[in-house]
């Protein structure tokens, strides 16, 4: 894609043009340093056309003032703004490593970054939910890159006061219909849950290399968005958690109130979802914090070991119990009753002997005695 050079060595402000980094519907973005400070700098300048009118230049200038307030991380911090003849322009921090697509584009991310990369997306959204500023436009292309692979969210806001993300009067759509949710498609007022869905979006791309929903007529891609229900996130990746499709089916869901109502509970859910992914089932699933905990109990089972006792046909649990259970002794027991008897034999029999042997050796005694005193 090839954007206006026109304004290359012009100098807009006291910024000095010196190159085109990207744009998009909005306008061009450029590489530029600031005249007496020496220091480089990303500024963008609207499409001429969104310039001509005085009550977006007023709105323009109470949305730039409101994000050059917000000091986030992830958040690129607007360093001015201003207009110089018919060019309405933003000047904002420069980062050098790119953008998310590019990162999409080469494919195979691997999860700890697709993580990485949702949370910092992530808090950045939070926080400007909470000022009241949905970003509306969120994109890979929104993403910018530092040389560290750090995230750091552009364009925040402007897309809403534009109202960029709408069907024209022609029916066709003006900025990034991939991204939309589907009450942007019917025209319904932005909320937090409608960054969420395009964050779930971006979640599918990350994990497969593509967007759920890809069609190049707008009118069917509407339909996709409205009615369908995504892919799953195991065809492309059939090592991929099954948490993960239960994940982007909450993000993806046609109805908001469905979704998750925060940025910020969503990028928990795949936290948790890539801590417990490396444990082997047997493993004891972590504490029930969420909805997100019934799944991974769900996926990864752990029942207790009485519970495969409980669960065996009825048949073969009784032949076992009678070879080796105490309680075979309570039976017989009837048995020892009827025998009492014959124990008390031997005890008589003894004593009888008894007596015999001690009679007997009483006599031999007097024999012995009346034999000494006849041979004396």
């Amino acid at each position: 894609m090839s954007y206006s050079t026109t304004l290359i060595g012009r100098t807009i402000g006291k910024y000095e043009i010196l190159a085109v980094v990207g744009g998009g519907g909005m306008g061009t973005v450029y590489r530029a340093r600031q005249v007496g400070m020496g220091r480089e700098v990303a500024v963008k300048v609207l499409n001429v056309e969104l310039s001509e009118s005085d009550q977006f230049v007023r709105r323009f200038q109470r949305e730039a003032e409101a994000l050059a307030a917000l000091e986030h991380p992830h958040i690129i911090p607007v360093i001015d703004f201003g207009q110089e003849s018919d060019f309405l322009y933003l000047v904002m921090a420069l980062k050098t490593g790119g953008n998310l697509s590019h990162v999409i584009r080469e494919g195979n991310v691997p999860l700890e970054d697709v993580g990485r990369y949702i949370e910092q997306i992530a808090s950045a959204l939070d926080y400007a939910h909470l000022r009241g500023i949905i970003h509306r436009d969120l994109k890979p292309a929104n993403i910018l890159l530092d040389e560290d692979r750090n995230t750091f969210l552009t364009d925040f806001g402007i897309a809403r006061r534009l109202g960029e993300t709408k069907l024209t009067a022609q029916g066709t759509v003006v900025g990034s219909p991939t991204y939309m949710a589907p009450e942007s498609w019917r025209g319904e007022d932005p909320s937090a849950e409608t960054d969420v869905y395009s964050l779930g979006i971006i979640l599918y791309q990350l994990l497969t290399g593509r967007a759920p929903f890809e069609e190049t007529k707008t009118a069917r891609l509407m339909n996709m968005h409205l009615f369908e229900a995504p892919p799953s996130v195991r065809t492309a990746r059939p090592e991929l958690d099954e948490r993960f499709d239960a994940i982007l089916s909450l993000a993806l869901a046609k109805d908001r109130a469905q979704r998750f109502h925060s940025a910020g509970e969503m990028a928990k859910a795949v936290r948790a979802a890539l801590k417990n992914r490396p444990i082997a089932p047997a493993a004891a699933p972590p504490p029930a914090e969420s909805d997100k905990t019934l799944i991974l109990q769900r996926t990864q089972p752990t029942p207790p070991p009485d519970r495969d006792a409980r669960l065996r046909p009825p048949t073969p649990p009784q032949a076992p119990p009678p070879a080796a259970s105490p309680p075979p002794p309570a039976a017989p027991t009837p048995l020892l009753a009827e025998d009492e008897p014959e124990p008390a034999k031997p005890r008589l029999d003894n004593t009888r002997l008894l007596i015999i042997g001690m009679g007997a050796v009483i006599i031999l005694l007097l024999v012995l005695i009346v034999i000494l005193l006849l041979s004396r």
